[in-house]
C-alpha cells in the first residue's frame, strides 16, 4: 500500500515545478542502516511533466553518503537508489540531513523538510492509531461481541478521522505560503475521484490566491472543475 501511494505520488510530483527563490548552496548527509545500500548509487531526481531531471549522485560508503550543490530554487525532487524513487525531499539553501533507518526515513535540518515530515509524522502517528482501532473492530467482529462494544469502536474511529482532517487544516492554514503546503496537497490529492473531497474543499476554500496560483494546486482545481466563487 505505501509503495503505491508513493508511485501515485511521484506522478503528482511530476507536475509541480519550482518554486520560491533562494539562491545559495545545499549539502545533503545522508546516514543508512539498512541492508543492501552499501555501495549502491543513490540520485536525486526530479520528475516533470515531461521531463526528468538527475540532479546529482553519489555512493553510500560506510553506511554514508553526501552531496552538495548550488541551488536557485526550492525544488521537490525524489532520492532513488539505482534510479528507484525512495522518499521525496525538497533540495533547497542549507544542510539536510536524511536517515535511512528499517523502521523510517526522514529528512530534516532545512525549513521545507522539516515542515514536510513533521507533518508527515504526525500524520502516520494518527493513521496508525485508525489502523489499530480498526484491526481491532474486525477482531471483535469475528468474535462475536455485541454491536454497542462494535459501535464504540466505530465512534472512536469517526474521532479520530475528525482528529486527523483538523491536523491536516491546521498545517495548510499555518503554512499556506510555503512549498511543503502544495507537497502535502499533493499527497492528499492523489486518489483520484471525480470530485473534489470534503478535505479538499475545506482546504482550497480557506487557502489565500498565492495558493491557488501555485502550479499543482491551479491544475488541480481547473482538473476538477473546482470554483470558489
Amino acid at each position: 500500500m505505501h509503495r503505491h501511494r508513493l508511485n501515485l505520488f511521484i506522478i503528482a510530483a511530476g507536475l509541480m515545478l519550482a518554486m520560491m527563490s533562494c539562491a545559495g548552496h545545499y549539502r545533503i548527509d545522508g546516514v543508512v542502516e539498512t541492508i543492501g545500500y552499501e555501495g549502491r548509487e543513490l540520485s536525486l531526481v526530479e520528475f516533470l511533466p515531461f521531463r526528468t531531471t538527475r540532479i546529482d549522485s553519489c555512493r553510500v560508503n560506510h553506511g554514508k553518503f553526501q552531496m552538495k550543490g548550488k541551488v536557485d530554487s526550492t525544488r521537490l525532487v525524489f532520492l532513488c537508489k539505482d534510479s528507484r524513487p525512495i522518499i521525496p525531499l525538497y533540495i533547497e539553501k542549507g544542510h539536510a540531513r536524511i536517515r535511512l533507518l528499517p523502521t523510517e526515513m526522514t529528512v530534516s535540518g532545512t525549513r521545507q523538510n522539516d515542515l514536510f515530515y513533521s507533518f508527515l509524522k504526525k500524520k502516520i502517528a494518527i493513521d496508525n492509531r485508525y489502523e489499530d482501532m480498526s484491526q481491532k473492530r474486525i477482531s471483535m467482529s469475528r468474535t462475536g461481541l455485541d454491536s454497542r462494544n462494535i459501535e464504540m469502536i466505530q465512534d472512536s474511529l469517526r474521532i479520530i478521522v475528525d482528529e486527523c482532517e483538523e491536523m491536516i487544516c491546521s498545517f495548510m492554514a499555518e503554512n499556506y505560503n510555503e512549498p511543503a503546503a502544495v507537497g502535502v496537497f499533493m499527497m492528499l490529492s492523489v486518489p483520484q475521484t471525480n470530485e473534489v473531497p470534503d478535505l479538499l474543499k475545506r482546504i482550497l476554500d480557506a487557502a489565500p490566491d498565492d495558493f491557488l496560483s501555485q502550479s499543482y494546486v491551479d491544475g488541480y482545481t481547473h482538473r476538477m472543475g473546482y470554483d470558489r466563487n
